[in-house]
Formats: C-alpha cells, structure tokens, sequence
C-alpha cells in the first residue's frame, strides 16, 4: 500500500490538490492531506476540503508530518499566481518536504517558482516531476521542475483560439504527454 501526503495552499493550486487527494483516496490510496493556512482558503479549496472528508484520507497537521513517511510528496502549495517570496506556514511545508527524502510531484507549477521568469525569490520545491496543467509555463525550467509531464485538465479548442492561440493539442488519445525542455543560452536557460 502506498501513502501520498498532499500539501496543499489556499487557492486554486491547493483545491486541485485536494482534489487530486480525493481521487486518490476514492482509489484506494493512503492520502494525507496537509493544509497551509485553514483561514482565507479560496471558494476552490473551500468546496474540495469539504468533499474530502467524506473519503478515507485523513486531514493531518503540520506538527504531525514527522511521522508521516510518505512514498510520495504531492506540492499543491502555491500555483502560478505567486507574487513574492513564500512565507511560513507555506514556506516551513517547503522546507520540511525538501528534507525528506521522498520524491516530490509538483501540480502545474513547483511552490516558489515563478510560472513566467523560473525565478525563485525564495524557498522553492525541488520536484522530481511537475505534471504542468493545459499548457506549459515558460518558467519551468530544467533546473527547478524534474521531469516535465504535460496533463490535459479538458479545456476545449475553442478557448484557445478565442485567446487568439494558434493550438494544436499534443494529448491524441492520452491525458498527458512527456516534455523535454531545451534551452540555450540564447532562450534564457
């Protein structure tokens, strides 16, 4: 049996981490669910938190994670809206993650990195893999995202070329595809 620890922040990045910790959870999987800051969660998280715990996961506090021992760290702290450098109790999940010695799965974007620049103004998950959601963010970098996995969330052709993007999806039959990045000195890498 496997055990996944969800940590999650208060908006939309955190309630697509919950989300994902109830799937998991309604397959079988041991989840515990982390929350950074239970005040000023978004409506997002609200609503996920709640259905939630009507599954087998278990909600845990950050003063419970040592003895956790998770087979895998899911990072749905901070999405691509960060703004400044983390701050506890988001920057402290970052810290106590990076120190284990557990691989880490960030969601869309790792905690601390800039979706845009890949600048991190502060402390920053060090992913093993970033499953980036829709498209991919200019900003996940080789150094700061492990392995790129690009997952189709169901945004429809449409909403592209109302955005006036020239998209062809890459997905075919699958709901993800692997990425490799390359970058030259030249494209900022």
């Amino acid at each position: 049996m496997h055990k996944i620890l969800v940590l999650a922040g208060r908006g939309g990045n955190g309630g697509g981490g919950i989300c994902a910790a109830r799937h998991l959870a309604n397959h079988g999987i041991t989840v515990l669910l982390c929350l950074a800051e239970l005040q000023n969660l978004s409506e997002a998280a609200v609503m996920q938190r709640k259905i939630f715990q009507s599954t087998a996961g278990k909600e845990v506090t950050f003063e419970e994670l040592d003895g956790a021992e998770p087979d895998l760290i899911l990072d749905a702290l901070i999405g691509y809206g960060l703004k400044s450098a983390p701050r506890s109790p988001v920057a402290k999940l970052i810290a106590w993650a990076n120190h284990r010695n557990v691989p880490i799965l960030s969601l869309d974007v790792p905690s601390g990195i800039d979706a845009t620049t890949g600048h991190a103004p502060g402390e920053f998950i060090h992913p093993s893999w970033t499953m980036t959601l829709a498209l991919p963010k200019t900003g996940l970098l080789p150094q700061n995202a492990g392995r790129l996995i690009l997952a189709d969330i169901g945004i429809p052709l449409l909403a592209f070329r109302r955005l006036g993007l020239d998209y062809a999806s890459p997905y075919g039959k699958e709901f993800h595809v692997g990425l490799k990045c390359e970058w030259s000195s030249t494209s900022g890498g």
